[in-house]
């Protein structure tokens, strides 16, 4: 028995470090359009910048007509919207420099805001 839940908690582990995506919540501070490039105020703390590629799905929660979800594009994502945006990390282009993660999914909330 304790060499199962030793093997079931080292796969759960290895999983977690070798995961192929990372969830990232915040509000969105700034469109660059030129790059097609976010500048996200996380939850946990900090900015951080994403790139969204052609292939990247955009959702939008209750947005449509009597609170139905719909597709979006970049040119719906607007500063202050709080969004979930699930992320993985790319090579760098060039060694020795940071590689900008990359959204692969970008989920937009609509419903009405505290403040």
């Amino acid at each position: 028995m304790k060499k199962n839940i030793l093997f079931a908690s080292a796969l759960l582990t290895s999983s977690m470090l070798f995961a192929d995506s990372l969830k990232l919540e915040g509000t969105i501070a700034q469109i660059y359009d030129n790059n097609k490039t976010l500048l996200i105020d996380s939850i946990y703390g900090g900015q951080m910048a994403i790139k969204v590629l052609p292939n990247t799905e955009i959702e939008m929660d209750d947005c449509g007509i009597f609170g139905t979800d719909k597709d979006g594009t970049f040119k719906d994502l607007q500063v202050g919207n709080f969004l979930e945006s699930k992320i993985s990390y790319g090579a760098p282009a060039t060694p020795n420099t940071q590689a900008i993660p990359i959204a692969r999914k970008i989920e937009i909330q609509c419903y009405k805001k505290a403040y």
